[in-house]
């Protein structure tokens, strides 16, 4: 069995405290045993940490940080989700990253893999997730990415 909060400590991972709404939306729905989570943007203490478009304002490598703080965020409201009980999340089943980006790049699958590779340390095996990563042409806030999620979990314990 997967020990998150082994893989915390192993990986030197703090999770944040869930992020609060933008706007008019719930941060999370619990449907059967699935967990949808909302859109998370890189925001650190309520300011975004990188804005603009990726291949032109931002780097590649400005992306897949970005990305992983939008997963650390994600995190952080599964974690609201479950009430800080860890142990109920099995799996994560799907990501789809949002890239603000100039018109001509073409290296989402890089900055998603920011996402995907945090989700490995976090989950373990149980991070293995289907993922679509899509150029868009704005995003919230100037927000570089953002990233919406599907997780499992364990509702019998």
């Amino acid at each position: 069995m997967n020990n998150i909060k082994e893989n915390l400590i192993k990986h030197k991972i703090t999770l944040p405290e869930a992020t609060k709404p933008i706007a008019n939306y719930s941060p999370y729905l619990i449907v059967n045993n699935l967990v949808f989570i909302s859109g998370q943007i890189p925001l650190i203490k309520g300011k975004v940490a990188y804005q603009g478009k990726v291949g032109s304002d931002l780097s590649i490598t400005n992306g897949i940080e970005a990305s992983k703080l939008c997963i650390l965020n994600t995190f952080g409201v599964l974690n609201a989700a479950v009430k800080n009980n860890t142990l109920l999340i099995k799996r994560c089943v799907k990501i789809t990253v949002f890239i603000n980006s100039a018109n001509d790049f073409i290296e989402q699958p890089k900055v998603a893999d920011g996402a995907s590779n945090l989700i490995h340390n976090i989950l373990g095996k149980s991070g293995n997730h289907t993922r679509s990563a899509v150029s868009v042409n704005s995003l919230p806030k100037n927000s570089s990415v953002e990233i919406d999620s599907i997780f499992e979990i364990d509702i019998e314990r």
